[in-house]
């Protein structure tokens, strides 16, 4: 029989031992092995689940986009296109309708022998040769100023318009929005006068000031449209019952009360924004309220981005 010595027999226990805790440590390390693999595939799995949401809410979120740009019925052309083109001139107007507007926007005034000029500032000032008040000076006056170097010297045979030459320019060919500067009986009977002779009633919209001026126009020119660019909540219910055709509410407004779209559209009337550029960064925070009708300055840029939202759908 032989014989370990003590000195042996301690060896063999400690290897034995130390044996017994790599096996301990190997098990732990495999079980942990597992157990992270676990982790991953169900983080995996739950990553691919977000993703597919994430892929289906912007798929949704595309044909939203794609429908609310499909459902912008008019795009007017802010003073004509005015990003490329000196303001309210002929140039402003055909490169809006080159552009794909569906509406020229144009500002009117009165001169001081009673003419119906386009004219935005109560100053000629910043668009013209000339100097002065809209009001202070006589048509022939107006239509003698240069309307188109201060925006590049190629536009220097640009001439201010009277309403009656914008109109006739626009019809047949584009929907007229008229800004209209002024107030009172007299200037409504103008302003009908000239849309009955030299443009068409049922394709021209006023932006009025007052519900009076609305009711004024309505009653002489049903088939003429009515618009809003409403400033103060209070006066929504009166606007709407004098059944203004397109109204312009503060973004806010909507943002509090969520019903408000609901209520005007119920009224009868459209909604209707300002995207200015056109560019994507401003057109689409106002799809989220499905506007029938958005002004800009650069018409082109505007249709170009809402046939591209659509395309996405």
């Amino acid at each position: 029989m032989v014989k370990i010595s003590p000195s042996y027999r301690s060896a063999f226990a400690r290897m034995h031992s130390r044996s017994r805790d790599e096996k301990q440590q190997c098990g732990a390390v495999n079980c942990l092995a597992i157990f992270i693999a676990f982790v991953v595939a169900v983080s995996v799995g739950a990553d691919a689940q977000v993703h597919a949401a994430d892929a289906a809410s912007s798929a949704n979120n595309s044909g939203d986009l794609a429908a609310a740009a499909g459902a912008v019925q008019r795009i007017s052309a802010h003073r004509g296109s005015s990003h490329d083109r000196p303001e309210n001139t002929i140039a402003a107007i055909e490169r809006a309708i080159e552009a794909g507007a569906t509406a020229v926007e144009i500002d009117v005034r009165t001169s001081r022998d009673g003419k119906l000029v386009i004219m935005h500032d109560a100053k000629v000032d910043r668009t013209t040769s000339g100097s002065g008040r809209v009001n202070d000076l006589t048509w022939p006056e107006l239509a003698a100023l240069d309307a188109g170097t201060w925006f590049g010297t190629e536009y220097h045979s640009e001439r201010v318009l009277s309403l009656d030459q914008a109109l006739q320019v626009c019809r047949g060919r584009i929907d007229v929005q008229l800004d209209l500067k002024e107030e009172g009986v007299a200037y409504a009977n103008q302003i009908v006068a000239a849309v009955k002779v030299y443009g068409e009633p049922a394709r021209t919209i006023a932006a009025v000031r007052t519900v009076e001026q609305s009711r004024q126009l309505k009653e002489r020119l049903p088939e003429m449209k009515t618009l809003i660019f409403l400033r103060q909540k209070k006066q929504l219910d009166a606007f709407l019952t004098a059944d203004v055709n397109y109204l312009r509410p503060q973004i806010a407004w909507i943002e509090n009360d969520p019903t408000l779209l609901t209520k005007i559209r119920q009224a009868g009337a459209k909604i209707h924004f300002d995207a200015t550029t056109g560019t994507p960064e401003k057109v689409l925070p106002l799809l989220k309220y499905h506007p029938e009708s958005l002004l800009c300055d650069d018409p082109g840029q505007l249709v170009k981005t809402l046939a591209q939202l659509q395309a996405k759908k």
